[in-house]
């Protein structure tokens, strides 16, 4: 008996656990079914941070284009996810989600002269003397314009359009405001881990308390001290800002799985340079995407359908990594070109069948 408590109690704790990754407050009051979506969209999103720091780390270019195409596509789901719960939308996102463009789709309508559309709508059997006189009449009372309503059908359309551009420039401008406020601390990290005295890893985070509890003791210079304290502020704060926007609070569960998709003392050196090089570059080019997918907003009016394949076609936002051959390009001339900057990550292509994600440090081409 006491056994079967054991165990039962110990499944209601995981229970508990799994709902909490979802961001779900026991104290509010949702629906079974909305804490189960909460669930599976915690744990999709770690599924993603956590394929993303792997496949970083693994130095391959395909997984780490692998891992971005993935995050994009979760984005975009997302998105249609939230407006299919709209009927008016549901026949649209169906074309969207079998690769087809909904616009072609739209209902089509042929108008006539606008003054012709205006008259038939005051007579259901016009002749050609009657029409001639309405046109005498419009002439002498000095009409010069005529407004024709679009038909219900195709109103609804162009407001549906407009509601998932709207949505969807609304959901890009949240993830461009998280990157904006991670830079300037990514780029203090960065400076830290260009200092050749600066030391990261296991061992430094384990013994960081006693370091600093034996230079008090000793009156010993703190700087290295404060520097790895300062690194592993920088490192935590990013830690809850690696949750999508408005997908609920981050749990202490979720928060240490995250914990190992980003910077931290307990890292080696390099495996950090790494990290805050791609997060600096990933940041940075979220805010030139948000930027063209404004003014693709503004020139379509309010509709962003088609904006990857207009990026992709115009080639107007760089690709996350450069990808650099050492033996046929001079890294250096890059360097004085403003092409690459120091510790910046980049692809190294010398061996084309064994690319190398790496970082640029300008002191070893000096």
């Amino acid at each position: 008996m006491a056994i079967g408590d054991f165990f039962s109690g110990l499944g209601q704790r995981v229970g508990k656990g799994l709902t909490a990754v979802g961001g779900y407050d026991p104290m509010q009051q949702v629906s079974p079914e909305e804490a189960e979506r909460r669930r599976q969209e915690g744990m999709q999103s770690l599924q993603r941070s956590l394929g993303r720091a792997t496949a970083i780390l693994s130095g391959d270019p395909k997984r780490m284009q692998l891992a971005e195409q993935q995050t994009q596509q979760a984005k975009q789901d997302r998105l249609l996810q939230e407006l299919g719960q709209d009927p008016r939308y549901a026949d649209m996102i169906k074309l969207y989600r079998a690769g087809l463009d909904p616009s072609m789709f739209a209902p089509k309508t042929t108008k006539g002269p606008s003054s012709y559309e205006e008259y038939i709508r005051t007579d259901s059997t016009p002749t050609e003397a009657e029409y001639l006189a309405f046109l005498e009449r419009q002439k002498k009372a000095g009409a010069s314009t005529t407004t024709v309503q679009l038909p219900k059908e195709e109103e609804e359309y162009i407001k549906s359009l407009a509601k998932l551009g709207e949505t969807d420039i609304t959901e890009s401008r949240k993830i461009a405001t998280t990157s904006r406020e991670l830079i300037p601390r990514l780029q203090t990290a960065q400076i830290l881990l260009q200092n050749p005295d600066f030391v990261t890893g296991p061992l430094t985070e384990k013994f960081l308390p006693l370091k600093k509890l034996y230079n008090d003791l000793t009156g010993q210079d703190q700087t290295e001290v404060s520097g790895q304290e300062l690194f592993q502020a920088l490192a935590n704060y990013t830690v809850p800002r690696m949750r999508p926007p408005g997908s609920g609070a981050t749990s202490d569960f979720e928060a240490n799985l995250f914990s190992t998709a980003t910077i931290g003392l307990g890292k080696s050196k390099e495996s950090n340079e790494l990290l805050v090089a791609t997060m600096i570059q990933q940041a940075k080019r979220e805010q030139k995407l948000l930027k063209e997918k404004e003014k693709y907003f503004l020139k379509n009016k309010g509709n962003t359908i088609g904006f990857e394949q207009y990026l992709e076609e115009n080639n107007l936002v760089p690709p996350l990594y450069q990808q650099i051959n050492l033996q046929s390009q001079d890294i250096g001339e890059f360097y004085d070109k403003g092409l690459i900057r120091n510790g910046e990550a980049y692809i190294d292509m010398t061996d084309p069948n064994f690319p190398k994600l790496t970082v640029f440090r300008i002191a070893d081409f000096d």
